[in-house]
């Protein structure tokens, strides 16, 4: 069976997917070999196992495979090709991790607070139970959110463009939004990385916010505040509706078959009741479907 090296091996270059359970990792690395796809799993950051390859010319195709592993990781090709290897598997040494007391298990799924995705998860629920103090919730109000062109034009206050994606408004609000997040925006982050995330999340809060706030001063709810993370999930769930027409994204970036419509829906029907950040919630969704669409094209990385 594969066995994990401590230290990175020159040899495999070229990473194919991220895998969550180690005993799949090491069986999906001894199938691309049985097949003569020089492969290898190596320990990732946060308890997830990467699988490399030797050559670039390999890589779509050990992508494709990924995909129908992950479709039937118990078939019985993957078995075959474990214990072809004539090994009885040994105890594996993994690499130590500084932040490891920092993340938990459960199963195929890892929280790790050394990510952008539980960073900002642990904001919005920090800021949310502090606003449940009388004597601070005008006070977070007062700094974070954006209610007036001078709060940024003459004060020059430009946090108040981003910061309303930390604010919620009840706890149904606030766990919708954190769900939803979670569910969506680590996928994101274990596969292309904190940078590229952030970039995500940044334009797509910009954007939305600015038309929210817009919409509000044109005289329809002058000085109103408004928050939550909900143009940013619908953002990301955009991002992943259009990437996942591609045929070579592995399955956990794929979004559920018809929950961009329905997402879609659901802002719809926002429209029918007042309260509702809709104008924020639009732009996220269509912001998050232009960036898939820059990126469609584009060699995965």
């Amino acid at each position: 069976m594969a066995q994990f090296k401590e230290i990175d091996d020159y040899n495999f270059p070229f990473e194919v997917g991220v895998m969550r359970d180690r005993g799949a990792a090491l069986k999906f690395a001894d199938y691309l070999n049985s097949i003569g796809i020089k492969a290898t799993a190596k320990p990732g950051f946060g308890a997830n196992y990467s699988i490399y390859v030797a050559n670039e010319a390999d890589v779509s195709k050990a992508k494709l495979e990924l995909l129908r592993f992950g479709n039937n990781p118990f078939a019985k090709a993957y078995n075959q090709a474990a214990w072809s290897q004539g090994k009885t598997p040994k105890r594996e040494r993994t690499v130590s991790s500084n932040a490891s007391f920092l993340s938990f298990s459960m199963g195929t799924y890892t929280w790790s607070l050394a990510s952008l995705t539980s960073i900002i998860e642990v904001i919005c629920l920090l800021i949310f139970v502090l606003s449940l103090v009388p004597s601070l919730e005008n006070a977070l109000l007062g700094a974070l959110s954006w209610y007036h062109w001078d709060q940024v034009t003459a004060d020059f206050q430009v946090w108040r463009v981003l910061t309303p994606i930390f604010l919620h408004f009840g706890i149904i609000h606030i766990l919708f939004n954190l769900v939803m997040f979670e569910a969506f925006a680590r996928p994101i982050e274990r596969h292309f990385g904190a940078w590229k995330l952030g970039y995500i999340i940044l334009t797509i809060a910009l954007v939305s916010n600015i038309l929210q706030f817009i919409f509000l001063q044109s005289g329809l709810g002058a000085n109103a505040i408004f928050g939550g993370l909900s143009g940013v999930v619908y953002g990301v769930i955009g991002y992943m509706g259009v990437l996942s027409r591609r045929q070579d994204l592995p399955g956990d970036l794929r979004l559920p078959p018809g929950l961009l419509l329905v997402s879609a829906i659901f802002i719809g029907i926002g429209f029918l009741f007042s309260g509702i950040a809709n104008i924020c919630h639009l732009g996220g969704l269509l912001v998050g479907m232009a960036l898939a669409l820059v990126d469609f094209k584009r060699p995965l990385r």
